[in-house]
């Protein structure tokens, strides 16, 4: 479980998701209307009274992880505690008393973060060239130039202004005038732009003003296509200002269905962002509903991935030292398995979307390749046999009992026909799924010790390339006498079964290449091999 909190100046956010198979769902959100930034714009310091809502508030977010069990989390807060000159005091006590800590991050940061979550909101869309993100102490501007972003944090808040203007309602002409100029005075910092077209919005001023003013229909980007995020065109909410900026709180509340504190600075906001589309030249707002806690829980779950693949890693050459450390104590040469052990690595990278495993289970393929035939130690005679035996009752360390299982059978099918191996696995002692993996693993598994059938390490690479029903194998082997090369799909039996697909193979030797030099190479692209291609 993972949690993010983002301490903005007019609400503080939480959300907690749960990462599963490398997707997020979320698993619970709150928004908690707590003001950091009453006060901190006109005197510099965080109310008193505030702080404390603050941290009765962490308190209860901290509750809410450890009733979920969140293990990982990032909580941060921008332009309110940023500024405030007494910003330690709320640091100190959500550390002590609500055992969180608190990341106060820059205006740059805070920019990033939001341009993180757009465009992950926009993955497979056009992404748009600017991104707007309006808050209670500051408005970030992403602008993209060419393939660069360029990110720019203006204190054009929502909260900021209202106080420092002293607006508490509804605004006459001189104040809304204010607060026109005053955002347009700091837009100039950003030079002159080219007309965006279209622009994503981000905060819950966004999301309130695609409510009020969004037409609820899909939108044509700059490109043609069609995005269909919500969002809202700037003539509409020119043309609704009045009736947002004329009335009071409570009128607002009221006619818009808004919270008193979204209430209060719905018409600073709708000006803002008015002026911004005008200074800009954007004609639409889209509004994907992310800000910068989705940032922080996205780049959390990728911290969570590295580390356990950085983990998985180590577990998974560990096994395979314990694998290679059991065979030596048995005096087995692993010449052969090492070969098979890396084409079946390979078949099992590029078949992913065929055989549908899990890739922690990849190193199983892997202990089952290298260690299939060391029964031979005992007799070659039914030396599939005395691998399974020996595998099941050698415990090698880091595997389980159900992995142990499956590698066991999994050697044990590495010769005989499909349907004996099929029926031998659906008898084990091993769950439905389980069964299904470990016939999937042992298909794979044959193919690759038939493409070394003579033990002589022929083939250096194998490319797998699915062609409609067909699996097209395309081996790069050293140069030679060989058998037929039939022989390297004579296995492939339990895999047409398995998957419903046929299997092929091409051959390109290397041509006029020593052994030594074909290992030595750096694969089919190297230029000391011209390749003569030969198709079974």
């Amino acid at each position: 479980m993972l949690g993010a909190i983002d301490a903005g100046s007019n609400a503080i956010r939480v959300v907690i998701a749960r990462l599963d198979d490398g997707s997020l769902d979320r698993v619970e959100a709150e928004r908690v209307a707590v003001r950091l930034g009453r006060g901190a714009f006109t005197r510099g310091e965080l109310d008193p009274a505030t702080v404390d809502e603050a941290v009765a508030a962490f308190k209860h977010f901290r509750e809410r992880f450890d009733h979920f069990g969140v293990t990982a989390y990032r909580a941060v807060a921008t332009s309110a505690v940023r500024d405030a000159s007494n910003r330690d005091v709320l640091l100190h006590r959500l550390y002590h008393e609500a055992g969180i800590e608190l990341d106060v991050i820059d205006g740059a940061e805070e920019a990033r973060l939001v341009r993180k979550s757009v465009t992950t909101a926009f993955l497979g869309k056009p992404q748009p060239r600017c991104i707007l993100d309006l808050g209670g102490g500051s408005l970030e501007i992403n602008l993209r130039q060419g393939s660069a972003w360029r990110g720019q944090s203006l204190p054009i808040g929502t909260v900021r202004l209202m106080e420092s203007f002293g607006i508490t309602g509804a605004m006459n002409d001189a104040e809304a005038g204010m607060v026109r100029r005053y955002a347009a005075t700091l837009l100039q910092t950003m030079g002159r732009q080219a007309d965006v077209g279209v622009a994503a919005f981000t905060g819950g001023n966004a999301d309130a003003l695609a409510k009020l003013f969004g037409d609820n229909s899909m939108a044509a980007s700059a490109s043609g296509a069609i995005a269909t995020t919500a969002g809202f065109d700037l003539a509409a909410l020119e043309r609704g200002l009045p009736s947002i900026t004329e009335a009071t709180v409570e009128e607002r509340m009221t006619m818009f269905n808004v919270r008193r504190d979204r209430a209060e600075v719905l018409g600073v906001a709708a000006l803002v962002i008015a002026t911004v589309g005008r200074q800009l030249g954007i004609s639409r707002f889209l509004a994907p509903g992310v800000g910068v806690r989705e940032a922080v829980l996205i780049e959390l779950a990728e911290t969570v991935r590295e580390a356990k693949a950085k983990t998985d890693n180590a577990t998974d050459k560990a096994l395979l030292t314990a694998a290679r450390a059991f065979a030596n104590r048995v005096d087995h040469d692993t010449t052969h398995g090492e070969q098979v052990r890396r084409l079946a690595r390979q078949l099992f990278t590029q078949l992913r979307d065929i055989h549908q495993l899990g890739p922690e289970l990849g190193v199983l393929l892997e202990v089952a390749a290298l260690l299939h035939d060391i029964g031979e130690v005992v007799s070659p005679r039914g030396h599939h046999k005395h691998s399974e035996y020996m595998i099941r009752w050698g415990r090698l360390p880091g595997l389980g009992d159900a992995e142990r299982e499956m590698v066991a059978l999994a050697v044990r099918c590495h010769r005989k026909s499909a349907a004996d191996c099929k029926k031998l696995i659906n008898d084990a002692p091993l769950s439905k799924e389980q069964r299904v993996q470990t016939r999937r693993l042992a298909a794979l598994l044959r193919v690759a010790d038939g493409l070394d059938s003579e033990h002589r390490r022929r083939v250096s690479d194998v490319v797998a390339t699915r062609m409609g029903d067909v699996v097209m194998l395309d081996l790069i082997v050293r140069d030679g006498p060989t058998r037929d090369d039939a022989q390297l799909t004579r296995k492939a039996d339990m895999f047409r079964e398995e998957f419903g697909m046929d299997l092929r193979i091409t051959v390109a030797r290397a041509a006029s290449v020593p052994p030594t030099e074909a290992d030595a190479s750096s694969g089919p692209g190297s230029a000391s091999q011209p390749l003569q291609r030969r198709v079974r």
